[in-house]
C-alpha cells in the first residue's frame, strides 16, 4: 500500500462524513484496488444494505488481507443468508484473533444449530472477557442447562453492566423461583432500559393486579419495542378473545 492509497481513503472518510457517500465509495474503491484493506472493508458497509455480493466480495478481500472485522463481517453475512457452516468458520478466524464480537455471534450460530452447551462455552469466553451481551446470552444458554445459580450470576452481573435483556432475563429466572418481588424490581429497571420483554411481563404483573389500564399501556410499549407478543396482546384485551378464538385469560405470561 502506498502513500495515495491512504490519502484516497482519508479523503472517502471525510466524504462519508458529509454524506457524499457516493463520492466516497469512488475513494474507497481506488484506495482498495491499491491494497489499502480498511477500504475493502468500509465498500463493504457501504454496499450490505444494496449490494450482499458486492459486500461479500470486498469484505472477501479484506479478511484474506488479514483483517479480524472482514471476517467477522463475513460470519455475519452468510449466517444472514444461511450459510451457517461458512459463518461458522469466519467466526471461527475472528475468534482465533480475540474478536469478542465475533466470539458472541459464534455462540448464537452455535446454539441456532441446537449446540447450547457449546453455544454457552463461546458466551462465557466473551462475557469473562466483558462482552456485555454474551453475559446475558450467556445467562439465558445456563437457564435452559438446568444451571440455575450460575444463569443468575451472569444475568445479574450483566444487569449491573446496564443490560436491559439481563435484566429482563433475571427477572423472568427471579420470578420462576419464586422470588417476585426482586423479578418486579429488575423488570423495573429493564423498562428503564427500554427492554421489550420487561415491559411485556409488567403488563401481566398488572394483570395478577386487576391493573388492567396499566397492564395495557405495558403491552403497547412492549410492542412498540419490539416484543413478538406484544400487539397481540393489546388486541386480545380489546377483543376479549385470542387470535386462535379462545377467550382471553389475563395474568399468564
Amino acid at each position: 500500500m502506498n502513500g495515495e492509497a491512504q490519502e484516497r481513503f482519508e479523503m472517502g472518510e471525510r466524504l462519508e462524513k458529509s454524506g457524499q457517500d457516493r463520492e466516497a465509495v469512488e475513494c474507497f474503491r481506488l484506495a482498495a484496488e491499491a491494497g489499502h484493506v480498511s477500504a475493502m472493508v468500509r465498500l463493504g458497509f457501504l454496499a450490505v444494505e444494496t449490494d450482499e455480493a458486492e459486500a461479500e466480495r470486498w469484505w472477501r478481500r479484506a479478511a484474506e488481507a488479514g483483517s479480524r472485522s472482514a471476517k467477522g463481517n463475513l460470519g455475519i453475512l452468510l449466517s444472514d443468508q444461511g450459510d451457517l457452516e461458512g459463518a461458522e468458520a469466519w467466526y471461527r478466524a475472528a475468534v482465533a484473533e480475540g474478536d469478542l464480537d465475533a466470539m458472541h455471534n459464534l455462540g448464537l450460530l452455535l446454539v441456532q444449530r441446537g449446540d447450547v452447551k457449546l453455544g454457552a462455552g463461546e458466551f462465557r469466553r466473551a462475557a469473562e472477557a466483558g462482552h456485555v451481551s454474551s453475559m446475558a446470552n450467556l445467562g439465558i444458554a445456563l437457564r435452559e442447562l438446568g444451571q440455575l445459580s450460575e444463569s443468575e450470576l451472569w444475568f445479574q452481573r450483566g444487569a449491573e453492566a446496564g443490560d436491559g435483556r439481563a435484566m429482563g432475563g433475571l427477572g423472568s429466572l427471579l420470578y420462576a423461583l419464586g422470588r417476585r418481588e426482586e423479578a418486579d424490581r429488575w423488570w423495573e429497571q429493564g423498562e428503564l432500559a427500554g427492554d421489550a420483554a420487561s415491559l411485556f411481563n409488567l403488563g401481566v404483573r398488572c394483570e395478577h393486579r386487576n391493573e388492567m389500564v396499566r397492564a395495557e399501556e405495558y403491552f403497547e410499549k412492549a410492542a412498540h419495542a419490539g416484543h413478538p407478543r406484544g400487539a397481540a396482546r393489546v388486541r386480545a384485551m380489546a377483543a376479549g378473545l385470542r387470535e386462535n378464538g379462545v377467550p382471553y385469560m389475563p395474568g399468564l405470561f
